[in-house]
């Protein structure tokens, strides 16, 4: 799980924007009051002027709820744990945000929920334990 962590907080800090022409971010965003901000956040233009203020909003925010996740899964009497990012050799900062950004982007439900909730959604989408 470590190395998975590792590869995952690698890859955000080397986070691009989805093809996809992205909203310009406000002040607002940074209040984070839906997922959708966060996602706003994450998938900033690069010339956008708050570009590195977003994107290293998103990393901090990204990594800090998944260490919440690892930390509740670690103390969880439950045996089987929900999100796994070791199995997949592959992740990085970079795919998993590009992948947030995308996953997000059609779920109107999860653009309104709370971001923390978004983004653990997304986690448990893209990284689930193998049975």
């Amino acid at each position: 799980m470590k190395r998975g962590l590792l590869t995952l907080a690698a890859g955000l800090a080397l986070m691009t924007a989805s093809g996809a022409s992205a909203a310009p971010v406000t002040q607002d965003n940074f209040l984070l009051k839906t997922t959708g901000d966060l996602v706003n956040l994450c998938g900033a233009d690069q010339k956008d002027p708050l570009y590195t203020a977003a994107v290293n909003f998103c990393h901090g925010f990204g990594v800090g709820t998944f260490r919440m996740v690892e930390i509740q899964e670690a103390a969880s009497r439950v045996k089987r744990k929900q999100v796994c990012v070791a199995n997949d050799p592959n992740a990085t900062r970079e795919s998993a945000i590009a992948a947030f950004v995308a996953w997000a982007a059609d779920k109107p439900k999860v653009l309104a929920a709370a971001p923390s909730d978004g983004f653990t959604e997304f986690l448990i989408a893209k990284f689930p334990c193998k049975k």
